[in-house]
């Protein structure tokens, strides 16, 4: 297989705000729909755009059903897509289904909620997850700022894998957002000193573990790329060895590392 021989917006219902103004809207927004009893993520059988959302889910305590499909796509890009034209597959075929027809994945239900768009799945977990740290305005900006990275990074890593990109680029790419972000980043503890880790540090361990995209866009050169930011990776370590994240990464449905189920030995 080719995986085989490569290494590896806010959410205002969470945020701090100084009159406490969180608290009530961390009420009504829990409120507002119908729950069913776990949310339902639908996603690819591989890292991509899903897994942080598990992760936030596992740090948050959030009990998270997970819908896999054989991972297809036509392209990385809208652009791609249309000029490759319309696919059928089982996750289309399921978007349909769901009223969530020409609706990429990842996918969330929880009662009547239905969305797409990762960070709108990511910012909704975190929103509430009971045990998810608690953030100000400010924090949560960083954390935006961090899956925003991440977001640029999977794009064109996905881009390399489906639509034919330069794989040159992936290091530099990551190069650059990894040099800024090591800004933020603690020699000790988590980005926002709290006692869990939150998006941001999620974010870095996806960056710098992944095998989809990143592992298998860097391949040989992966030790190379990461060994220039330390701090990165550390935290990456600190983040995975979380208890919540720990257990998570020994979940039949945790594909952080994993080629598409069809690769895997």
């Amino acid at each position: 297989s080719a995986w085989s021989d490569r290494r590896p917006r806010q959410s205002p219902s969470r945020i701090e705000h100084p009159q406490t103004m969180g608290v009530a809207a961390s009420k009504k927004t829990q409120s507002c729909w119908p729950m069913s009893p776990k949310p339902v993520l639908h996603y690819f059988d591989i890292n991509g755009r899903g897994e942080l959302s598990k992760l936030i889910a596992a740090v948050g305590g959030l009990e998270l059903e997970c819908v896999e499909y054989p991972f297809s796509a036509n392209g990385a890009s809208a652009a791609d897509k249309l000029k490759a034209g319309p696919v059928q597959s089982e996750h289309t075929k399921a978007a349909t289904a769901m009223g969530m027809d020409g609706c990429g994945l990842p996918i969330l239900v929880h009662g009547d909620l239905k969305i797409y768009q990762s960070f709108a799945c990511q910012n909704y977990l975190a929103s509430t997850g009971p045990k998810y740290p608690k953030v100000t305005a400010q924090q949560q900006a960083v954390d935006d700022m961090f899956q925003g990275a991440l977001e640029d990074c999977m794009g064109l890593g996905a881009g390399v894998i489906l639509s034919g990109g330069d794989p040159a680029l992936v290091p530099k790419v990551m190069e650059k957002v990894l040099a800024h972000l090591s800004k933020y980043i603690p020699d000790k503890g988590f980005v926002h000193g709290k006692d869990a880790p939150t998006t941001a540090d999620l974010a870095v361990l996806v960056l710098t573990q992944a095998l989809i995209p990143f592992g298998a866009t860097l391949g040989e050169g992966a030790a190379e790329c990461y060994g220039k930011f330390p701090k990165a990776v550390a935290l990456g370590e600190r983040a995975a060895a979380f208890p919540a994240i720990a257990t998570w990464l020994t979940n039949e449905h945790c594909n952080l590392k994993k080629p598409p189920k069809a690769a895997r030995k």
